[in-house]
């Protein structure tokens, strides 16, 4: 006889349940029978389903990316690429003032995957606007600064900002502006004209 073939409805109703959990209440708040009966099952289909608790973790951080990574997405190219860095980084930041309990699953309490890791296409989207920017030449590289470091710099600029925002050290509605003023300057040091970066910084917050 045939082992009976998994169902995929009940694991995307366990996913389903755990991004509500996590998204709404946080880590702590995630147990295997609280996810089951969130999902209307037993707590023997979470460990058929995923194996651990941790299996549920990581697949839950992988589609929290996959949602950030189609905001980031979203971001129509223009004939300014500064402009449309600028919004990027910015949804960065509105995405993890948004959803705190995902932000920090994906960015902070979660371990990165050995291989294959989401997150690492964040750094490649980043990546691929600032080349952008560069092939305009409105970024200047020399032979210590690429576009993967300054992607780096970006996504690194943006994490503090939302964990500032989300320990309440800064209120939520001022780390838009701190954010736009860091990401401004940050430009400069690139190599973009001062004036150029400011009117590009501008539009991307209207």
């Amino acid at each position: 006889m045939s082992p009976r073939a998994l169902d995929p409805g009940i694991r995307n109703a366990l996913t389903d349940a755990a991004i509500r959990i996590l998204g709404t209440e946080g880590r702590a708040a995630l147990t295997t029978r609280r996810l089951a009966r969130e999902a209307d099952t037993s707590t023997t289909a979470v460990y058929t389903y995923f194996g651990s608790m941790d299996d549920v973790h990581r697949r839950v951080r992988r589609e929290a990316i996959s949602r950030l990574l189609s905001a980031l997405d979203s971001v129509a190219a223009t004939d300014d690429p500064v402009a449309d860095l600028a919004r990027a980084a910015a949804i960065q930041v509105e995405h993890g003032c948004a959803n705190p309990a995902m932000y920090r699953l994906m960015f902070v309490d979660q371990p990165p995957d050995d291989a294959d890791d989401p997150g690492a296409r964040v750094f490649a989207r980043l990546g691929e606007l600032i080349a952008r920017c560069i092939e305009h030449e409105r970024f200047h590289p020399d032979e210590q600064h690429r576009p993967a470091m300054w992607a780096g710099e970006v996504w690194t600029m943006g994490h503090g900002a939302v964990m500032l925002a989300l320990t309440r050290v800064i209120p939520v509605d001022q780390v838009a502006a701190l954010h736009a003023d860091m990401f401004f300057r940050l430009c400069v040091g690139f190599g973009d004209d001062r004036d150029r970066a400011r009117e590009s910084t501008d539009a991307a917050q209207a």
